[in-house]
């Protein structure tokens, strides 16, 4: 096929972005033809050639390309595209609006509420302090105190129009990645992070020596069992295509609880990135995973 790759893209995690474009490339270039495009920059070259591409991959995390945004784009032209549809990237993107879709089909979330740049916060408990659009823990910062809160706050906004800041839950962090295969979705093993940060952010995202990713997660195989269940109703209920990751907090103490965090429709791929080791773990191929992907939106 001839494949346009589209990636880069003006959010914070512009970098990550084009790291996981690379793998995407280097999984299909020995079958396919393939060209690549960065956004902005590249989009009136885009526009000038896109009829010589039968199907494009957007690469891109954060706003401006996980929200949907590109994908409405690409529509408008009649380009077919893989991974999910508008919808599901505005809704998986939007913090507030994939926990209200967790709750409704039963999962269990931290409490939460939305704040404005305009309101004052006053410390009461622990909080973790999030854009409310975004992803890679770009902005996300766990507050304290009222100290802690004042800059979590003021941070966070430079990456979102809107925070969402919820309980801190302490406890495991376990993320569960959802492929397609055909007509069918599949959960792939957990993973277990261990970061030596106070959460899994940006730094230990990409840092070896930060952070320990176990995959399989060394947890209960009936706790593995149903964190796959929930990632797999959360990919379903969103409408997710092709794949997806959910993040979950596992409480500590001698009742645990499961908590959605969150899910990415665009899942970071780079040599780092948590979706490949649990694709490799799973005993899948992600050059052949595209390839089914790629004939799902391309074969009428």
């Amino acid at each position: 096929m001839k494949i346009a790759v589209l990636t880069g893209g003006k959010s914070s995690e512009r970098e990550v972005a084009l790291a996981s474009s690379k793998n995407v490339i280097d999984s299909l270039i020995a079958r396919h033809q393939v060209s690549v495009f960065d956004f902005p920059n590249d989009l009136d070259k885009f526009l000038s050639t896109y009829k010589d591409y039968q199907v494009a991959i957007p690469v891109f995390h954060g706003p401006g390309g996980e929200d949907g945004v590109v994908q409405g784009f690409l529509k408008t032209l009649g380009i077919p595209f893989i991974f999910s549809d508008v919808e599901a990237h505005a809704v998986g993107m939007d913090k507030y609006l994939s926990k209200q879709l967790a709750e409704k089909i039963g999962l269990l979330t931290a409490p939460y509420n939305i704040f404005d740049k305009f309101e004052k916060i006053i410390f009461t408990k622990s909080v973790v302090v999030k854009p409310l659009a975004g992803g890679s823990s770009i902005g996300i910062a766990i507050a304290h105190n009222q100290a802690d809160l004042d800059k979590a706050f003021q941070e966070a906004f430079q990456y979102s129009d809107k925070v969402l800041i919820e309980d801190y839950i302490e406890g495991k962090e376990l993320t569960v990645p959802i492929i397609d295969k055909g007509e069918i979705s599949l959960a792939l093993p957990v993973i277990e992070i261990r970061s030596k940060n106070d959460f899994f952010d940006y730094e230990s995202k990409y840092d070896n020596q930060l952070a320990e990713e176990i995959c399989p997660a060394p947890i209960a195989d009936d706790l593995a069992k149903e964190l796959q269940r929930q990632a797999l109703e959360m990919h379903k209920a969103l409408g997710a295509r092709h794949i997806s990751r959910s993040d979950f907090i596992v409480s500590n103490g001698a009742i645990s609880k499961i908590y959605f965090l969150e899910i990415n429709t665009i899942p970071g791929m780079t040599d780092n990135s948590l979706t490949p080791k649990a694709i490799v773990a799973g005993g899948e191929n992600f050059a052949e995973l595209l390839d089914i992907w790629l004939e799902s939106v391309t074969i009428k």
